[in-house]
């Protein structure tokens, strides 16, 4: 989510043409908001003659937050089962992953999401058994992921509003604060992790979905199976060689040896800068390949 004061910076928004939602007051003239596009636009009003263009819904300004925050849910009701709204293309999911501990993943996980949040709508999530509470994560007694994924498992109506309400930044990424407690992890079944990660692919506004991913995962190779690009930090000497080898056989053992072909393999031993400058290169080759790729395939 992103609060603008001027229509000046929202017109700037780098992600202007994937926006979910935009929400408006009257004050912003119809003919500036029909420049920005958007799923769904909502106008707050307070006047009786507000005007109002034919895509656009009307929601009274003076209300409690949860009457405003239903009214909302209202206006997205029609979109219920829905994959995506007009004007919306998916989200890229990236996940940083290892088989080897205490190598600088996490540092490297955010300093790389911290780096696309430059140029790109970046949500950050920690999937790690002890994501670290009060290191990079200062959040105390706030919605957390645990919120997140309960509201997924209960309701299958839009989830990008829910998604604003924990949303937190750390600078231009944005990140959900992580579960409090490990075994929240490890009781969502496979399936619900695939399900929550498509749905959140198909209904933020994010163009990169970046997870910073553990081994507690229930179908963790299924959930690796559905990202783009496997980012794998790795360190060599014995212990680390010996690890990624086993990591090799599992995959080939459990029929995931394709993701290899979607993995790059990131040497630890260099300095983090120069790993995320590598990193940065090879998703950016990654997206010039896939506009060639779909220009082919819309070329009559």
């Amino acid at each position: 989510m992103r609060v603008y004061s001027s229509f000046e910076k929202l017109e700037a928004l780098p992600g202007n043409g994937r926006n979910r939602i935009l929400l408006a007051g009257e004050e912003i003239p119809y003919v500036q908001r029909k420049q920005i596009t958007a799923g769904k636009k909502i106008v707050l009003t307070q006047s009786q003659c507000a005007d109002l263009g034919e895509e656009e819904k009307e929601l009274p300004r003076y209300q409690s937050a949860e009457r405003l925050t239903a009214g909302i849910m209202e206006v997205l009701k029609d979109d219920r089962g829905a994959v995506l709204a007009p004007g919306i293309t998916r989200s890229r999911i990236l996940a940083v992953y290892s088989p080897i501990h205490r190598i600088g993943k996490t540092t490297f996980a955010i300093r790389l999401g911290k780096a696309l949040a430059e140029k790109q709508n970046v949500l950050y999530l920690n999937l790690e058994t002890y994501a670290g509470e009060g290191g990079y994560f200062q959040d105390r007694d706030v919605l957390n992921l645990s919120h997140l994924l309960y509201y997924v498992k209960q309701d299958e109506g839009d989830i990008s509003v829910r998604i604003a309400s924990v949303v937190k930044q750390m600078g231009k990424l944005d990140y959900i604060p992580p579960v409090k407690v490990w075994t929240d992890l490890l009781d969502v079944p496979s399936r619900e992790w695939e399900i929550f990660l498509e749905r959140l692919a198909g209904q933020s506004v994010y163009h990169v979905i970046l997870l910073d991913m553990g081994n507690s995962l229930n179908g963790l190779f299924g959930i690796l199976n559905l990202c783009q690009r496997i980012l794998v930090p790795f360190r060599k000497d014995v212990h680390g060689d010996a690890k990624m080898k086993q990591y090799h056989g599992i995959l080939q053992a459990t029929g995931y040896q394709e993701l290899e072909a979607r993995s790059l393999y990131l040497d630890m031993e260099k300095p983090v800068r120069q790993t995320v400058r590598e990193a940065l290169a090879q998703l950016e080759a990654d997206e010039r390949k896939e506009c060639r790729n779909a220009s082919g395939r819309a070329a009559p």
